[in-house]
């Protein structure tokens, strides 16, 4: 028994070098396989995320197009007292229905008549050879209001047998009319039934298809009054749009939509209980058990008063494309090179020179490793720095060009060139703030008191001095003293109160306010401090992603910027131990808060001075 320990104990000593290195190759190879799979799918999901993105704009896209096609009709009320019937027909040809808005089945105008000018309608309609109103009483007896269809384009069997035509005795119809007469915005109805054509090979006349309805109010004295009674008393009628639901979408993403993701489109707030509007590719998967797709998402549009969602899925030919061969390739060579490399040291081990070269390779290897580590430190560092240069050389030729070439370039030229120099300018900017991002994650944490408030006061003073046109209200609390890197805190404060500065600048009475709340309750063992401001503010439901990197809730012609700031807040908060979150509303303001971790930071301060007196 103890010979055969010996044996063990000095095969090992002998062979330790040669295991060892087995087990290291091993580890470096699980490591690069791994990171290989999570750069797959991070890739992936990049893939999925821009086919998201460009299909809700697509989808913004052709709703604003079905609406504005509404307003254009109001404007010929507008412009006259009555429209004609060929005028009404010139306007839906010229928006070409069929090109552009091939879910519009009709475009129509629904007139108020009131009950004592029923008969003279009526009257009317028979001396013209126009269907007569329909239908003509509720059973209940004479209605309030009547909103017979009198003008409707195209002029198709379908869209005419609609003429004259009162869909307020629908509840459906009924409710999106009190809606839009009442808010003076267009107003859809839920999913109906639309009467349009039938499908080819049918034997049918006519037929209903699923769609919904738009109801636009038109008033008497052209802008919507200012009170809901106003609004009811000046009501001419409504411009309304017939939609179907096949054809509402088609052809409106072009060749930018990925065929490895289903698409779907719900009216209402939850997929699995709404009505269907839009199947990509006809089979519906949203809320189906037993799909289990490797991307998925939900989301919400607003389209004329109703809340639309859309829900995104890959399919199983997107997973098969996102299994690569490269990471199980990398993984099968790295074993075949690390059972190789156990050999070879195996062998070595048996010549002591051997042994001694190996160890002086394994020696180079390692200087290798280290310096290949220290490069990689530097990477984000030199990739940013590289990419300046050419972001100079571009913005300085493009002020040339816009200088000394001014007359020669035509005004689409130079705003061409005024776009090229603001996207060089947005460049710099985004590289700066990705730098300024990896130093607060490298630079050593040096902890000592800070003074925040002093620290908010002073940012404040170099903001208005920036904007000295401004008349910005600057409230702070007294002596809000924290533990941490006096830099970073800074450089956290100037994030958040800036952010407050720049939501701030279409207030007329702007006020920014920077507080702490010592006594936050059960939950915090530190104080809470907030930054809070009443400017434009968010939706909570988009909170959790403020603080990530390039994450922005308004567009950059509202409000610039790179969506960078907060994520620097954050990981500064996040190294001080603490946390950071936002609570907001739009138009109503917003507050951020942060800890940063242990208790009461500015007792340590004090407890550090009566150190040093002492």
């Amino acid at each position: 028994m103890r010979s055969a320990l010996g044996r063990l104990l000095r095969h090992l000593r002998r062979a330790g070098a040669a295991y060892g290195v087995l087990l290291i190759s091993l580890l470096l190879t699980g490591l690069a396989w791994y990171y290989l799979r999570q750069t797959v799918e991070a890739q992936n999901q990049v893939r999925f995320d821009e086919t998201v993105q460009a299909t809700r704009a697509a989808v913004d896209r052709r709703t604003d197009a079905y609406i504005d096609a509404l307003f254009g009709a109001r404007g010929l009320f507008l412009a006259s007292k009555s429209v004609e019937r060929g005028e009404w027909e010139s306007y839906v040809r010229g928006i070409e229905t069929k090109s552009r808005l091939g879910g519009l089945q009709a475009l129509g105008f629904a007139e108020y008549v009131k009950p004592e000018e029923r008969e003279a309608f009526q009257e009317e309609a028979r001396k013209e050879g126009l269907p007569e109103m329909r239908p003509d009483l509720n059973p209940g007896g004479e209605r309030s209001a009547y909103f017979p269809l009198t003008l409707v384009a195209p002029s198709g069997k379908a869209n005419l047998s609609m003429l004259d035509e009162d869909a307020y005795t629908d509840p459906a119809h009924k409710a999106a009319m009190d809606r839009a007469r009442d808010t003076g915005s267009p107003q859809a109805t839920k999913m109906v039934y639309v009467l349009s054509e039938p499908t080819p090979g049918s034997t049918a006349d006519l037929a209903l298809r699923p769609g919904f309805a738009v109801y636009l109010p038109v008033y008497a004295e052209g802008e919507s009054p200012g009170t809901v009674a106003g609004r009811r008393q000046a009501l001419r009628g409504f411009i309304v749009g017939y939609f179907r639901r096949d054809g509402l979408l088609d052809d409106v993403f072009g060749s930018g939509f990925d065929p490895a993701i289903d698409f779907e489109v719900y009216d209402g707030a939850d997929v699995e209980s709404s009505s269907l509007l839009y199947d990509e590719d006809g089979v519906q998967r949203a809320g189906e058990k037993g799909y289990d797709p490797l991307f998925s998402e939900e989301s919400r549009i607003g389209v004329a008063g109703r809340e639309w969602s859309m829900y995104f899925a890959t399919l199983p030919g997107f997973k098969k494309g996102a299994e690569s061969n490269l990471p199980a390739f990398v993984l099968g060579s790295g074993i075949g090179v690390s059972v190789l490399l156990f050999g070879i040291s195996w062998l070595l081990v048996r010549s002591r020179i051997r042994a001694e070269r190996a160890s002086e390779d394994l020696e180079d290897a390692n200087r290798e490793l280290e310096g290949t580590n220290r490069e990689l430190e530097a990477f984000s560092y030199s990739v940013s720095h590289d990419l300046r240069a050419p972001l100079r050389t571009i913005d300085g030729f493009s002020q040339i060009l816009q200088e000394d070439y001014e007359d020669v370039l035509d005004e689409d030229g130079q705003d061409y060139l005024g776009r090229v120099r603001a996207a060089s300018r947005h460049m710099a900017t985004l590289i700066d703030d990705l730098l300024d991002l990896s130093r607060v994650g490298r630079r050593p944490l040096r902890r000592e008191p800070v003074d925040l408030s002093s620290l908010a006061e002073g940012i404040i003073e170099e903001l208005r001095a920036s904007e000295p046109g401004r008349d910005v209200e600057f409230v702070a609390g007294e002596h809000i003293t924290a533990w941490g890197d006096v830099s970073l805190l800074k450089v956290a404060l100037e994030n958040l109160l800036g952010n407050a500065w720049k939501f701030t600048a279409r207030e007329p009475e702007a006020r920014i306010e920077f507080g702490a709340d010592r006594a936050p309750g059960p939950g915090f063992l530190a104080p809470v401090y907030y930054v809070r401001d009443n400017g434009a503010g968010f939706d909570q439901a988009y909170a959790e992603k403020l603080f990530g990197a390039f994450q922005r809730l308004h567009a950059q012609d509202e409000f610039e910027g790179t969506g960078i700031g907060l994520a620097t807040v954050a990981r500064i908060v996040h190294r001080h131990g603490g946390r950071v979150w936002a609570e907001g509303r739009v138009a109503e303001g917003a507050t951020f808060y942060f800890t940063l971790g242990g208790r009461d930071l500015g007792d340590r301060a004090v407890t550090a001075k009566k150190a040093e007196l002492a």
